[in-house]
């Protein structure tokens, strides 16, 4: 089953919700991840939305799905977002990417910026995101995080429910 939000669209099959308190400890490439996020395997519904609208809760969506990916994103937390989208639209448009929908919500989620990558293979969706990694490294000494990453396990390849389109 999927869930259609603007022009995204992700599995709706199964969910993540912010807990508490650690739900997961997830060993990786000899490291310990901890990971707060529970899975629900329900179908996403609109009674779990207007919760995380009015703020109730902390929703998330997979983004790796059987090793294929739809979206590479850009996550930008810092309360400066305007100087930092300014900075990746001119490196969207120096890598000749114009697939992209931004996503910024009124309280303080961050600056999500999605790339359109329909059915890439995780492999090349790795290399997608380390050449954007190693140019905006150049550009920005800023903390932004980009998805997918390898370093990290597929189940933490997760990302924010996107509200509003910016």
């Amino acid at each position: 089953m999927k869930i259609k939000i603007d022009n995204l669209e992700f599995n709706s099959d199964y969910f993540y919700i912010q807990s508490d308190k650690i739900v997961e400890k997830i060993i990786f490439n000899n490291r310990t991840f901890y990971s707060k996020y529970e899975k629900i395997n329900t179908p996403i519904n609109k009674k779990i939305i207007e919760q995380y609208k009015k703020d109730e809760l902390t929703l998330a969506l997979p983004l790796i799905e059987d090793d294929i990916v739809n979206y590479l994103v850009i996550e930008y937390y810092q309360e400066d977002w305007q100087s930092f989208y300014s900075l990746i639209k001119h490196l969207f448009k120096t890598l000749d990417i114009s697939n992209y929908i931004t996503y910024k919500s009124p309280n303080k989620e961050p600056l999500q910026i999605f790339i359109k990558s329909t059915n890439t293979p995780l492999d090349i969706a790795y290399e997608r995101v380390d050449k954007i990694k190693q140019i905006l490294e150049l550009k920005s000494k800023k903390s932004y995080r980009i998805f997918p990453n390898k370093n990290s396990p597929k189940n933490y390849n997760i990302i924010r429910f996107p509200l509003n389109i910016l």
